[in-house]
């Protein structure tokens, strides 16, 4: 019988489920940042906030997928990734946003 963990996960992940939200997780890393970079050189209000809503997916992906791996890493970068996602947010800076980028890199290489 399946044992249900505290996150309501059934069971250990097969090998083929872990390869599977492996990639899902890259794909969000990728996504976020297309996202971001679009955002990042658009000018359109209602475009920026278009992009805005994919990155926001984007990390609700990461955080599924992480919880689904059951990775505290994974988890702990996706936190530093929203910190710096509303950081940037809130100051449109290119540091900002490289800060966003190496973290995502950091994050997707983890994987």
């Amino acid at each position: 019988m399946d044992t249900i963990d505290p996150m309501g996960n059934v069971g250990p992940l097969s090998p083929k489920e872990r390869k599977e939200f492996e990639e899902e997780y890259r794909h969000g890393t990728d996504l976020f940042k297309r996202a971001l970079n679009e955002y990042s050189e658009s000018t359109n209000m209602f475009q920026k906030e278009e992009f805005k809503e994919v990155m926001e997916k984007a990390m609700q992906v990461l955080n599924e997928t992480a919880r689904e791996l059951k990775n505290k890493e994974l988890l702990n970068k996706n936190r530093q990734i929203e910190k710096d996602f509303s950081d940037y947010q809130q100051h449109q800076s290119l540091e900002h946003k490289n800060k966003l980028v190496t973290d995502l890199d950091s994050a997707q290489k983890s994987v």
